[in-house]
């Protein structure tokens, strides 16, 4: 098993040294929790019209696109939730990039939500783009169709983004 830029992969050796298989892994436990916090702090914020909460949760997800293996999700879900035992690890077989270009689309629309909340006039603007990361979050977290790996897999087959690491095109993986 190898890490390399926050991804794990384990190679698999079949009957010849040349069959050998470099397969991306994705813990869809991490993802869930990620999603769960995602959807927890943009709800806060609009709930609680707090919005410095939408540029927090921009950070936060930006950092985790940026640095997958070290960011605040991956800390408190190894460092508390799986040690508390609220949730173990998931270790699928599953290209991670879908996943983090989802959530870089969300901190587009968060950080574009903080500009149009703290910005301009325009609220009802900045809440419904930080209403439309919590609708999408919430549809991967309750029954795993995730919106942006959708829209990352078509890109793919249009040869406008790499294609992903293993075989089946779209996969959805449901809850």
């Amino acid at each position: 098993m190898t890490q390399a830029r926050g991804i794990r992969t384990q190679t698999m050796n079949m009957s010849s040294p040349a069959t050998q298989l470099n397969l991306p892994r994705v813990d869809t436990n991490l993802g869930k929790f990620t999603q769960g916090s995602t959807v927890l702090l943009t709800a806060l914020a609009f709930l609680l019209n707090l919005p410095i909460l939408v540029p927090i949760t921009a950070f936060i997800m930006a950092w985790a696109v940026l640095f997958p293996a070290a960011n605040p999700y991956r800390w408190l879900y190894k460092g508390l939730i799986i040690p508390s035992g609220l949730l173990k690890p998931r270790i699928v077989e599953d290209d991670p990039n879908p996943h983090r270009f989802a959530q870089g689309v969300g901190v587009v629309f968060l950080l574009a939500a903080s500009i149009v909340l703290f910005f301009t006039p325009l609220i009802a603007l900045g809440w419904a783009l930080d209403i439309i990361v919590f609708v999408l979050a919430s549809i991967n977290l309750t029954i795993g169709f995730c919106a942006g790996c959708f829209v990352y897999y078509h890109l793919g087959r249009a040869g406008l983004l790499p294609k992903v690491r293993y075989e089946g095109s779209f996969h959805w993986r449901g809850v």
